[in-house]
């Protein structure tokens, strides 16, 4: 290997460690932010689900479903299962789940950004109309 050459192998460790305080500050904020919407807002209507949805800048990833912040200021995935029911309710239920999501250090950046974006509009909204 050159003088000038980089080994990725050796930086990698450095990168992640330089990291990991960041993603551990976004956690936190995310935390508090969340802990300080009371009421937290109902995530589509639906009254047993407390959620934003969260839409980090630039073209959606067509792998990544529904990504939303939860009342415990976790980024979680929201899935809408449509299942067949009773003629009476139009043949179809549906159940939702919040699941834990699986994200690079980068896209848990990036998501939990947007995310405390989100968090931080809806409670200065909030303030305005409080007066």
């Amino acid at each position: 290997m050159q003088d000038n050459e980089v080994d990725p192998l050796t930086k990698r460790p450095v990168g992640d460690a330089v990291g990991e305080p960041a993603l551990q500050e976004l956690r936190k904020l995310l935390h508090e932010l969340a802990s300080a919407l009371d009421p937290f807002p109902k995530f589509m209507d639906l009254t047993h689900i407390e959620a934003v949805e969260v839409e980090p800048p630039g073209p959606p990833d067509p792998k990544r479903g529904c990504i939303v912040v939860c009342s415990d200021g976790e980024l979680r995935e929201f899935v809408l299962r449509m299942i067949p029911g009773p003629f009476d309710t139009g043949g179809v239920e549906q159940t939702e789940e919040l699941n834990d999501v699986d994200m690079s250090p980068g896209e848990y950046a990036t998501y939990a950004r947007a995310a405390i974006h989100e968090l931080e509009t809806i409670i200065e909204a909030r303030r305005q109309s409080d007066g």
